[in-house]
């Protein structure tokens, strides 16, 4: 039995998978178990996990049915034996000394969770991104405003405490639920790592229309979520901007894993279909509203810039031809604006 288990679920990265390994293999703390779940892949990514096993024994490699990366996840975690457990993504790298501090600090502290600072890389642009606690009064809402429960893999768990596994339902955010039930289901101690320890490559690509309704889904339970936890904040102003953050975290979802997603693809019936099922929901046309509305308000708490706003604006458009072309060019109308 070791110390830590790592579950890495494995669909289709054969060209990252060994490098994300050989991250964990070179860790200074060295008592743990790496569970490399094979999700059906068919580009020989199992094949490469396979050799991989034979020359650590503490890899552990199993090879399951494509049924998608929470099933996965939630596999790694039956297998799991350690007391601690974390969760990486195939096509990321980890700080050799990952494990050995966010061990020291959720055991020193008998803390639920420990949490460090990562960075991001995207279109070969890094950005890192420093978490920091908030005092007492505070702490929800900067957890909230730094997205902290919306992150799985910069984290290290105590694996007797996970109550909800990841919800093989929905096909986004269920990372993000997973962390925000642990942290209720546990009113959980959270200690930080103020250090860039974990390296997240942004993955981009599209998807199918079915994918994009179980979108939609997590995106809207995701928000349920998360207005659960600012119930928390006694604080007025801070639980209101709360609420502003929220909306537009919600905002930024179905922009990101349907708009964007369908705009990759051709402007046809089933994609535009898609958009207009999603822009006549009367849920997501209050809360653009409510973002707009709220804006002036909490412009400089959230940094909000005024070209997020008109896209957010131009979002409430009936048109669903406009929507696609608008998701096509966002990026280079936000660059240009904010120039």
């Amino acid at each position: 039995m070791s110390e830590i288990s790592i579950v890495i679920p494995v669909y289709n990265k054969k060209q990252y998978v060994r490098g994300t390994v050989q991250s964990v293999l070179n860790q200074t703390f060295t008592d743990f178990e790496l569970l490399l779940v094979d999700d059906g892949s068919t580009d020989g990514s199992g094949k490469i996990c396979d050799r991989m096993a034979t020359v650590d024994n503490r890899i552990r490699v199993f090879h399951t049915k494509n049924r998608g990366v929470s099933a996965a996840r939630n596999y790694g975690i039956e297998k799991a034996t350690g007391k601690y457990i974390g969760f990486i993504d195939a096509d990321d790298r980890i700080d050799r000394t990952f494990l050995e501090k966010l061990h020291c600090a959720v055991k020193k502290s008998n803390s639920d969770m420990a949490v460090c600072g990562y960075r991001e890389i995207k279109n070969k642009k890094i950005t890192d991104h420093n978490l920091t606690r908030g005092s007492d009064e505070t702490e929800i809402y900067e957890m909230i405003r730094q997205d902290l429960l919306c992150i799985l893999w910069n984290k290290l768990y105590v694996r007797e405490k996970i109550k909800h596994l990841f919800d093989e339902g929905i096909s986004t955010c269920e990372d993000s639920l997973f962390c925000i039930r642990y942290f209720t289901d546990n009113d959980a101690r959270i200690e930080y790592v103020n250090e860039i320890l974990y390296g997240y490559r942004v993955r981009e690509g599209s998807l199918t229309t079915v994918f994009q309704e179980k979108a939609f889904t997590g995106i809207n339970k995701l928000l349920k979520a998360n207005l659960r936890l600012s119930a928390q904040i006694r604080d007025k102003y801070l639980k209101q901007a709360a609420v502003h953050h929220i909306s537009k975290v919600y905002f930024y979802g179905i922009n990101t894993y349907i708009f964007e997603n369908i705009s990759i693809g051709v402007m046809n019936e089933e994609n535009l279909s898609v958009i207009g099922r999603v822009t006549e929901d009367r849920k997501y046309r209050k809360i653009i509203r409510y973002i707009l509305k709220s804006f002036p308000k909490y412009r400089r708490t959230e940094r909000t810039s005024v070209a997020e706003i008109i896209v957010i604006l131009l979002s409430l458009c009936r048109m669903k031809r406009s929507i696609f072309i608008i998701s096509k060019v966002k990026k280079c109308l936000i660059k240009r604006m904010n120039r």
